[in-house]
């Protein structure tokens, strides 16, 4: 049996990219339209009081990185963004270490194009499977993803130990709704695809 509330930590990054982030918060949000469902509540966190998209949003996270408790969440969720606009800051330790943690403690890890090379650099994917972004102008992310040690594939998603990547936004959806799958189950997280005219 699922538990009535589930708790997913979305973390965004400076320069996050707008379409994967979003794509979790409305998947999981769709949640709350049947009351047999359970619910997936997303808890947006980050390093700054407000924080900037790649393409204008602006957001203003729910709790603050400092007062997260691991223990609170079944999954994390990682979008990618743009290194030319603050990614960088998703490679900070702190990060990494609370990766470890909730993924230590059974949860998913859910990431999107270079959203996965934090996780990569927590040496969470040695001789696991993974996918990330291929066509950054001024970075080799594949190549940067296996000399952190997995195993690099060609495809547009890839799951392995808990932990979803995928190449890019137009894959957003399919990660989220591999994550709410994860997280209530195959019948319904079908129902939440249904009532979004998604087949």
């Amino acid at each position: 049996m699922q538990p009535n509330n589930i708790k997913v930590l979305l973390f965004l990054a400076e320069g996050f990219e707008d379409l994967e982030a979003i794509s979790i918060l409305d998947v999981m949000g769709w949640t709350q339209y049947r009351e047999w469902v359970p619910t997936v509540e997303v808890v947006t966190t980050g390093f700054r009081s407000r924080i900037r998209s790649r393409f204008g949003l602006i957001m203003k996270p729910d709790i603050a990185f400092k007062d997260i408790v691991a223990s609170d969440y079944a999954a994390f969720a990682i979008p990618g963004g743009f290194h030319s606009h603050g990614f960088d800051e998703a490679y900070d330790n702190r990060l990494r270490d609370l990766a470890r943690k909730i993924h230590s403690q059974g949860g998913w890890l859910a990431t999107f194009c270079v959203g996965v090379l934090p996780i990569a650099e927590a040496g969470l994917l040695n001789d696991k499977q993974a996918v990330t972004y291929p066509y950054s102008r001024n970075h080799d992310n594949p190549g940067r993803l296996q000399q952190l040690g997995a195993q690099v594939m060609n495809t547009s998603i890839a799951i392995d130990d808990h932990i979803i990547s995928c190449q890019g936004p137009g894959s957003s959806l399919q990660v989220s709704y591999s994550l709410l799958k994860e997280l209530i189950g195959k019948k319904n997280s079908k129902e939440v695809q249904r009532l979004m005219c998604f087949d």
